[in-house]
């Protein structure tokens, strides 16, 4: 929030198109030098660096049933080879479930908010997916507007899990 701010913007403005998750948890601000780590990391293919950001990871991930990663689209995994939320999670040996998918093309950190949420839903579920009643952590590498994690946890809410709360590794 800025300081003169005293409501959250963004929060209002997800909470009237989205059903809110339990709790979000950011582990660093996207500041300079995190900013230079995720380009390097997702844009310049230094894979290395998912070590890096796998330190920061103290989440209590025994609380969940199921830990569900943001996809990337096939298009994207061809052109970067790796998920870099994947990557990280493998890192630390914590295990996940690929229960989303995605149809997403266009880069998101090339749309400002009002085109973000302009857009259709590009998630859907894996027929498998079976979360009734499950605790569920979606996990995401940067928090950005938000409108990525909503998009996703709008399907999963549908399969009626006990609750969502989200990790992502950054908030910019």
């Amino acid at each position: 929030m800025a300081e003169d701010e005293k409501h959250c913007l963004d929060c209002a403005f997800l909470s009237k198109r989205y059903r809110p998750p339990g709790k979000i948890t950011c582990l660093l601000d996207y500041h300079e030098v995190s900013k230079m780590l995720f380009h390097r990391y997702k844009f310049m293919g230094d894979c290395a660096l998912a070590e890096v950001i796998s330190v920061f990871l103290q989440t209590r991930y025994r609380e969940y049933d199921v830990i569900i990663p943001i996809p990337i689209s096939t298009s994207r995994m061809m052109e970067r080879g790796y998920n870099q939320t994947t990557m990280v999670l493998d890192v630390k040996g914590i295990k996940y479930e690929e229960l989303l998918e995605t149809s997403k093309v266009a880069r998101q950190s090339k749309l400002d908010k009002r085109k973000r949420s302009q857009q259709a839903n590009p998630f859907s579920v894996k027929a498998a997916a079976e979360i009734r009643g499950r605790r569920i952590l979606v996990v995401d590498d940067i928090y950005t507007t938000g409108i990525t994690v909503h998009q996703a946890m709008e399907k999963l809410y549908d399969l009626k899990p006990a609750a969502i709360d989200v990790l992502t590794f950054s908030k910019a």
